[in-house]
């Protein structure tokens, strides 16, 4: 019994480190422009793909495959939270009807599977 919650803590304190490294963003790789028009419809894709990986990820019998879901789900947070940073900034400046979001080699990744169309 001993043993076996010295493996849980130990598997515990790993995957906090994880979520920790996960959430630091890297160095950007690209940049897309998103209207304040469209902004409520990414963020709203974005929610139903966290949702979904989510999901995925509680359903997942596969370790490796929970912690590769778990990781998009950080990502692709890290990758709302930026995008709600510049929207928030680009609506109180009022510096126009766009603005322009700094994406590091993973969120650019998994922000073109999602958003084709929208990487320049």
């Amino acid at each position: 019994m001993k043993k076996t919650n010295s493996i849980d803590k130990t598997m515990e304190f790993l995957m906090s480190e994880l979520h920790k490294e996960w959430d630091r963003t890297g160095a950007t790789k690209a940049s897309v422009l998103i209207s304040l028009e469209e902004v409520e419809e990414v963020n709203k894709t974005l929610v139903a793909t966290i949702m979904k990986r989510q999901e995925q990820a509680d359903k997942a019998i596969d370790f490796k495959e929970c912690v590769r879901l778990s990781k998009e789900n950080y990502i692709l947070l890290r990758l709302a939270r930026k995008i709600k940073k510049e929207e928030d900034r680009t609506n109180k400046l009022a510096l126009g009807l766009e603005f322009e979001v700094a994406l590091d080699k993973e969120e650019l990744k998994l922000f073109k599977g999602i958003f084709k169309s929208k990487v320049q």
